[in-house]
C-alpha cells in the first residue's frame, strides 16, 4: 500500500480520533501535494458543523442573557429562544453526521485510488 494514500485517507478518518488536528499538523508537515490538498479538503469537511454550533452557542448566550435580565426589567423572557436552540441543536447533530458519514466516505475512495 501506498504511503501517500493511507495518509491522504487517514486525514479524512481522524474524524474519528483526533478532528481538525491531524488534517491541519499533516498539511503542514507533509511536501505532497495530493496529501496537503486531501488534508485541506479534511479539515473543511469537518468545519461544516462548526457553523450551526457557533449559532447554537450565540443563541444559547441570548437565551441565558433574556433569562438572568427578566427579574430586573419585569419582562417575561419569550419562549422562542427555546425553540430556535432546539432546531439548531438538530441541524448541529445532523451536520455533524453528514459529515462523519462524507469524511468516512471520501477516506474509504482515497484508500482505493
Amino acid at each position: 500500500m501506498d504511503q501517500s494514500r493511507l495518509l491522504s485517507s487517514l486525514n479524512y478518518f481522524s474524524v474519528i480520533f483526533a478532528p481538525l488536528l491531524f488534517p491541519l499538523v499533516v498539511f503542514f508537515a507533509s511536501g505532497e501535494p495530493s496529501v496537503r490538498r486531501h488534508a485541506k479538503r479534511a479539515c473543511l469537511i469537518q468545519l461544516i458543523p462548526a457553523v450551526p454550533f457557533a449559532a447554537l452557542l450565540a443563541m444559547t448566550v441570548a437565551a441565558a442573557n433574556a433569562f438572568r435580565r427578566a427579574p430586573f426589567t419585569g419582562e417575561l423572557p419569550t419562549a422562542g429562544h427555546a425553540g430556535m436552540q432546539l432546531v439548531l441543536a438538530f441541524l448541529f447533530a445532523g451536520a455533524q453526521g453528514l459529515a462523519f458519514l462524507w469524511c468516512v466516505w471520501a477516506g474509504v475512495r482515497a484508500l482505493r485510488s
